[in-house]
């Protein structure tokens, strides 16, 4: 079985997630990179003010040194173009930097240093003036920013994903409207055609182009039923009568050759007429015109009359058939339709005898438990079935090579469950079973 995949529902909203993902995220890096900027500008100009601001206070003659604030790290040469002279440097102060006139905001250690020049009064040269402050504010900030914008994007993309999902099953209602009742839809109902939303779009189109398909569908099922019934009634006279002219024919006493002619004969119309009874009995379960007409039934005694009557194939096969009845049940009685629980009982044990392996016990077991009668037919087999439960589809064979047209099991199946009951098969090992339950008393039996 193919593994379910993503509904439509889930699709959209992954696609407008992953759409508005990567539209936002552009936009999110973008304005990322242009915060950034404008923060560290904004920082720089301020120590580059602060440096200048410094730099003002200062005087070589009389030397005059301005305090750092607290947090700032301070450093002030006096050069010219022969000579540098240090007048002051910040115990926290990096020692590899070195005074430029560049003016540049440049990154030493955790600092942040700007610098200011000012050139002396007396042209006898600059003074440089580095003023430095931690960058680590800088860089909280700017984490805290990156932060937002990355829980704002999943945030959107979240929003937007459910947005487009719950959306989305808004607007595809009408489609799963359509979808339950395609679902609902069964070849044995009167067809209704499926609701044509007037929304001029391709799910109109949609629906009308499966009531189309399901119309035509409708008419080549009909006309197959009306095919099967027709035949099937026309052909029940004609094997009636060669039956029962072969019968005849086998009780005047013919010779062996002639015999065993006629029996061969006499063996593949009774398949025959198995087939056209079945073809019957699908065409008016499809068309609706199965009756059940219930009755009490003691399924104890019909099964042993049945089995009486395959004495004679069990002892070709060399099979040995055991029955277990329970002691202590009351009654073995059912409410059901004779005929088709004859009709029933009679396929299942047709199977098991063909199918079991020669020299093998085939087991019928009888059981009431909880109010529910259980009738079970076990047989030993070297099939191998993967899905015994495929038996019960119409036209299913688990071995095509044999005879049979894979109708039996299906119509026991139906007919069974218009009872009110259900028929299961299984296998465990080489023990094929199949197992019928009936209501002992249903509630209201009746036609289909």
């Amino acid at each position: 079985m193919r593994p379910r995949s993503l509904s439509l529902r889930v699709k959209i909203g992954l696609v407008f997630g992953l759409i508005f993902f990567g539209c936002f995220a552009g936009a999110a890096v973008y304005l990322y990179a242009h915060l950034r900027t404008v923060l560290i500008g904004q920082n720089d100009r301020t120590l580059t003010d602060r440096a200048t601001l410094l730099n003002e206070r200062t005087s070589v003659y009389p030397l005059v040194i301005p305090l750092p604030a607290p947090g700032e790290a301070l450093a002030i040469w006096q050069t010219d173009d022969t000579f540098r002279r240090q007048l002051y440097r910040s115990p926290n102060f990096p020692k590899t930097v070195t005074p430029t006139d560049t003016g540049r905001v440049i990154s030493a250690d955790t600092l942040r240093i700007a610098w200011s020049v000012q050139t002396l009064a007396d042209e006898s040269g600059r003074v440089v003036l580095a003023i430095g402050q931690s960058s680590r504010p800088l860089q909280k900030e700017l984490m805290q920013v990156g932060w937002l914008l990355a829980i704002t994007l999943l945030v959107s993309v979240l929003a937007s994903g459910i947005t487009a999902y719950v959306l989305s099953g808004f607007l595809l209602q009408p489609l799963r409207t359509v979808i339950r009742r395609a679902q609902t839809l069964n070849v044995t109902e009167q067809y209704e055609p499926l609701p044509v939303p007037s929304s001029g779009d391709e799910l109109q189109e949609l629906s009308e182009t499966i009531n189309g398909m399901l119309t035509r569908i409708r008419r080549a099922i009909d006309g197959q039923q009306n095919f099967f019934a027709s035949a099937s009634h026309e052909l029940r006279t004609p094997l009636s009568i060669l039956r029962a002219e072969l019968e005849v024919a086998l009780n005047n006493n013919p010779g062996d050759r002639e015999r065993a002619l006629l029996q061969s004969q006499l063996s593949e119309l009774r398949r025959l007429s198995r087939l056209v009874d079945d073809l019957l009995l699908m065409s008016q379960y499809r068309a609706g015109t199965l009756t059940i007409r219930p009755e009490p039934v003691a399924v104890d005694d019909l099964t042993l009359a049945l089995v009486e009557r395959y004495q004679h194939r069990l002892t070709e096969r060399s099979l040995f058939l055991a029955i277990q009845l329970p002691d202590t049940a009351d009654s073995l009685t059912v409410l059901a339709d004779r005929d088709k629980l004859t009709n029933v009982l009679i396929n299942l044990l047709d199977n098991a005898i063909k199918y079991a392996l020669s020299g093998t016990t085939v087991t019928l077991q009888l059981a009431v438990e909880a109010g529910q009668l259980t009738w079970s037919l076990t047989n030993t087999t070297t099939a191998v079935l993967l899905d015994p439960a495929l038996l019960t589809r119409e036209f299913y064979q688990a071995d095509t090579l044999r005879e049979g047209y894979g109708l039996g099991l299906w119509i026991s199946s139906q007919l069974v469950r218009l009872q009110g009951g259900q028929l299961t098969l299984d296998q465990i090992g080489d023990q094929f079973r199949v197992r019928v339950y009936l209501p002992a008393s249903p509630d209201r039996p009746g036609s289909v």
